[in-house]
Formats: C-alpha cells, structure tokens, sequence
C-alpha cells in the first residue's frame, strides 16, 4: 500500500507543527511557502520530506492544509480554478476567522473550513510542535458532504486534536469573546504595563495572571491586527459589553456599591 501524500501551503508554526505530526503518522509531507527560507527550514527540521511548488501539491496530494493567514488563504481559494480545482479528496484551512474563507471557498469541492485551538506566542517553522495539536478542540465548519466531513474528522483525529463541528458565523463569535479578546487585552495590558515604568522593575510584581497576560502580548501584532479586522464586528461587540462591565465594576469600588464582576 502506497504511503499517502500531504500537502502543506505555508511551512510556520501551524504548517509545520501539521508536518511534523503528520509524518510521525506515516504520511509523506510536500511542503510550500512563500518565504523560500521558511520552507527550507521546515525541511531541515523534519516537517515536511520535501519542498514542492503549489501545482506539484494540487496534482499529487490527496489532502492539503493550508496554513497561511486569512487573507493569503482567502486569495489562495479565490485563485483556484473551480473547473480544474486540486485532486485534493480534503482540502483545509486552519485561519482564525472562518466567515471570509468560507465565503472565499464557494463553489470549490473537498473544502473544509477549520480552526486547531493550538498555538504559541512564537511563530515560524523553529516553534513547531508535533504534540502541538495534542488534546486541543480543532473547530470545523460543517460541510454538507457527510463523506467530506468523516475525512476531515478523521484527519485532525490523526493529527491528535479533537474534531468539534459548527458553522462559520457561530465560530466567528464565540471566538471573539474565548480568543480575540482576551489575546486584544493582553496587547493592552503590556503596554499599559510598559508604561509604567522599567519591564525589569515592574516584573517581579506580577503574579501568574499578569505574566500570562505579558506572554501572550509578545505575540506577533501583524498577524493578529488582520484577525481582529476581519472579525471586527464581532470584536467590537464583545468590547463593549466587557466596557460596560468594566465601568461598572470601577463605579462600585469607587461608590462601595454592589455591581457585577
């Protein structure tokens, strides 16, 4: 029996981790990036057996992974020739905001639309982790091929994270408020922190919370500035409310009134 054949379009943290695990599974991993030097990496690292272009991917993989962010991911489906898509029997995405990809993937078969709720505060193919995925809900947008979606399950099964169906508008919202967020305020309580004087004055006045917060703030702000505009609706909802809860709670130690957390 023939070893099976993953494609992988964007070698970083995510593309790689995917490789790593993959290959300990027993796939044979092409990988492709953009940035020449970070698939070159992926290779050295053992994520991926060998570099491939996009056409060599779409003709000889029967799964492929798109790991690049949103916007690359939504021109990259919009881009595919529908009358001569990939011969990918599964073709997935792992962006943080699912409405735009799947809006971008109309018409294109095999398509699942996904979300591993894995990552770190590093990126590129040095991060990468096979046991990234390990245990963690990986979110997909329900397909109406019941085939299509047992393929998808299965793989991200493979891939150690655990499958949760939903639908492109629910995840979008509920990840605003379990992710978007939280990793927003943790940018605006490291600069607040910042600016309060010398990092290596304040920190040893941090207890676990506030150097999770800091963590989670040295996360790259370019590619977590497009997360946030493309759920921006969503965002700024759940700002708000937590805003108004916010007011109330600092209106009630001022007062020494009763209000809600």
């Amino acid at each position: 029996m023939s070893v099976q054949l993953v494609g992988i379009i964007g070698t970083g943290l995510i593309g790689s981790s995917v490789g790593l695990r993959a290959r300990a599974k027993g796939y044979r991993v092409l990988g492709h990036d953009a940035d020449t030097s970070h698939a070159q990496q992926a290779a050295q690292l053992g994520a991926i057996d060998s570099i491939a272009d996009v056409a060599r991917i779409h003709a000889e993989c029967p799964i492929v992974v798109i790991a690049v962010p949103v916007r690359a991911t939504c021109t990259y489906l919009a881009s595919i020739d529908r009358a001569a898509p990939p011969r990918a029997r599964l073709l997935m995405d792992v962006a943080s905001v699912k409405a735009p990809i799947v809006r971008a993937s109309h018409g294109l078969h095999h398509f699942v639309a996904s979300h591993p709720m894995a990552g770190k505060e590093t990126t590129g193919p040095g991060a990468a982790d096979a046991n990234l995925f390990e245990s963690r809900p990986w979110l997909y947008v329900r397909p109406h091929d019941v085939a299509l979606e047992q393929r998808a399950i299965e793989f991200i099964r493979a891939l150690g994270g655990r499958p949760f169906g939903t639908a492109a508008a629910e995840h979008d919202a509920m990840l605003a408020l379990s992710s978007h967020m939280p990793q927003l305020l943790a940018y605006i309580f490291a600069d607040q922190m910042a600016a309060a004087g010398n990092a290596e004055h304040v920190l040893p006045y941090c207890g676990p919370a506030a150097r999770e917060l800091l963590r989670l703030g040295r996360s790259p702000l370019t590619m977590w500035q497009e997360i946030f505009d493309d759920n921006a609706a969503n965002v700024a909802r759940v700002l708000r409310e937590l805003a108004a809860r916010l007011q109330r709670k600092a209106d009630s130690l001022e007062h020494h009134t009763d209000a809600l957390p």
